[in-house]
């Protein structure tokens, strides 16, 4: 066997491994916080959200109009969404509530990147008529985008369609480079 091949197959071998010990612990860390969501009074209380509240209620009314929470921009401009109630302010449950889903959501997003980009890269480490070590994979919000370096025209767009097939990517942008 041609040792550039066998430090190829070694190389692929761990950065398999790597991406599939990646992969486990993004669905361990998402199991972990929806585990953590579920607790007592006490742990879902959530003091630091309480405490936003309260920088906010410059009245110290128990309650915040739409001025008063005008500096939380995960907020004001959802106002009457967080407004369960309709009652033109939000009480603490309903910042903490609304406050809470924005936070997760925004992990749930950076976990579905994380997740795809795992993927995306463990399909073209297998694939035989690509060195998949030469190509970088990044996403942000479903758009994966490839760069590094392939061996020919038929390899780019094999990469692409590699990358494409995969569940949750939306888009793909190519900035791969054809070596010379």
């Amino acid at each position: 066997m041609n040792p550039d091949n066998k430090f190829k197959d070694v190389s692929k071998a761990k950065l398999t491994a790597g991406v599939f010990a990646t992969t486990v612990a993004l669905a361990l860390a998402v199991i972990s916080s929806q585990v953590s969501a579920i607790g007592t009074e006490d742990t879902i209380n959530q003091k630091p959200l309480s405490a936003e509240f309260k920088k906010l209620d410059t009245n110290s009314d128990k309650q915040l109009t739409h001025e008063e929470v005008a500096r939380d921009k995960d907020v004001s401009s959802y106002f009457a969404e967080a407004d369960i109630n309709q009652d033109g302010a939000l009480s603490v449950d309903e910042y903490i509530n609304f406050k809470s889903n924005v936070q997760q959501q925004r992990v749930s997003a950076y976990i579905d990147d994380a997740t795809v980009t795992a993927k995306v890269k463990a399909e073209l480490i297998k694939d035989a008529g690509l060195d998949g070590i030469d190509i970088s994979v990044e996403t942000h919000k479903g758009q994966v985008i490839l760069s590094g370096f392939v061996n020919n025209g038929e390899q780019l767009l094999r990469a692409v369609h590699i990358a494409s097939g995969v569940n949750g990517v939306q888009s793909v942008k190519n900035a791969l480079v054809i070596r010379s």
